[in-house]
């Protein structure tokens, strides 16, 4: 009786191990950080031309690293008020700097974007410039005409950015004057960059 019982447990124990041989075992995926970076009132240096912020260290790059991938997106400096039509705005590509920073323009509103539409080409060429640069075909910015003749960012637009480290985040201006008021004028000062971006699932 003994060794049946002895023979049954060994049976049990050898079934339990067979069965988890063939069992597949999912690892839960890692959960993407969906925190909304915002920034405000950001100002290119008039010296530099440009404000070169960071997507990967969440920060605006200094100066002595320009001329190196330690930035992401390029802002350029713009003449306090008046109207404009111009806003140049280049990633870090391998064009405009050493990099290998790579963007899309997507149509999409910010909230409803959490993966990459299928089929997007990131793109390190200059071809992404104008679609970023000027109001126009599928504008990241929409000329306000009369009576205040200014620039809003397009609400449904945003660019899709893959830095050289590989995070993708969902990028968008919110405004270009200082202090972001609700109705700028050609009075309000402009060149005060306001953008927000996330993470994207990849």
């Amino acid at each position: 009786m003994n060794r049946l019982f002895s023979f049954a447990v060994i049976l049990v124990f050898v079934l339990m191990l067979l069965s988890g041989c063939g069992a597949e075992v999912i690892s839960p995926s890692t959960p993407v950080d969906t925190t909304v970076v915002v920034r405000s009132d950001i100002r290119a240096d008039s010296a530099l031309g440009f404000v070169y912020y960071s997507i990967d260290g969440d920060s605006i790059a200094p100066p002595d690293s320009t001329a190196t991938s330690a930035w992401d997106i390029r802002l350029s400096y713009l003449r306090c008020c008046g109207n404009t039509r111009n806003i140049l705005i280049r990633l870090n590509s391998g064009n405009a700097g050493v990099g290998s920073t790579k963007g899309a323009v997507i149509a999409s509103r910010f909230e409803n974007l959490s993966t990459l539409p299928a089929g997007t080409a990131l793109r390190n060429d200059d071809t992404l410039a104008p679609v970023i640069m000027f109001v126009g075909i599928d504008p990241v910015w929409v000329y306000q005409g009369a009576p205040n003749h200014t620039l809003a960012p397009s609400p449904d637009k945003i660019i899709a950015i893959k830095t050289r480290k590989g995070r993708l985040v969902k990028f968008q201006f919110t405004s270009i004057y200082e202090g972001a008021p609700a109705t700028p004028t050609q009075a309000s000062p402009i060149g005060f960059y306001h953008f927000r971006y996330a993470n994207l699932r990849q």
